[in-house]
């Protein structure tokens, strides 16, 4: 609950950017999602199959007075994971699901009400929602349990994620944005009793979205 609540409040916060600057747009976003984790447990590499999934969030645009630079954050529901088990005829994941929080400072090229090219980078913040492991086998998908976030041996992984994320996209004369991202995790996802010498895992996903932001005046 604390958890929901916690969200609600950025989402509104982000709602509230747009009062703070006359140029500032809020708008929405949806794409696909293409993840993993990986890492080394045992000191040898451990890699699952990459796992496609979709996002969807809200995304503020906020230009930072009169330079092309703009602070675009923004709150996007992320389905994340691996494939543990993966045939012709069973698949197995871990089906995780966070809301990530992004802070993207980005540079434009090009002269607003153009088409413009972007790249940007910030900080990228994970909190963990409700997550299972599902299998599916000759078409039927089933959800085996849900996974456990936390610190404890009877834990699946660390809760709160965090990590760094970069994009590069091309912004349209009519407000829609085309981007691709790579949301680098950093924190390991190993419970804290279950971690030996080096052992790590670390979510990586890549994001492909599109965007609309709406226009921040009425239009005469």
């Amino acid at each position: 609950m604390k958890k929901v609540l916690f969200l609600f409040i950025i989402a509104s916060c982000l709602f509230q950017i747009q009062g703070l600057s006359q140029k500032a747009q809020v708008g929405i976003s949806g794409g696909v999602s293409v993840s993993n984790v990986y890492g080394r447990l045992g000191g040898l590499d451990n890699r699952g199959d990459a796992r496609t999934g979709f996002t969807a969030g809200l995304v503020v645009d906020a230009p930072i007075k009169k330079s092309n630079i703009s602070f675009q954050p923004g709150l996007h529901y992320v389905q994340k994971g691996k494939y543990t088990l993966k045939t012709e005829a069973v698949k197995e994941a871990d089906a995780l699901r966070y809301a990530d929080l992004l802070l993207n400072f980005v540079a434009y090229v090009g002269k607003p009400g153009k088409a413009r090219l972007f790249m940007g980078l910030g900080p990228q913040l994970g909190f963990n929602l409700p997550s299972k492991k599902i299998r599916e086998e000759d078409g039927d998908k089933s959800e085996l349990r849900s996974i456990n976030f936390g610190n404890t041996a009877a834990s699946d992984y660390r809760g709160i994620d965090y990590g760094a994320n970069g994009l590069i996209g091309i912004r349209f004369k009519c407000d829609v944005l085309f981007s691709v991202n790579y949301t680098f995790g950093l924190r390991n996802l190993i419970p804290e009793d279950l971690i030996n010498d080096d052992d790590h895992l670390r979510n990586g996903s890549f994001g492909f979205r599109i965007s609309y932001l709406f226009p921040n005046t009425p239009k005469e």
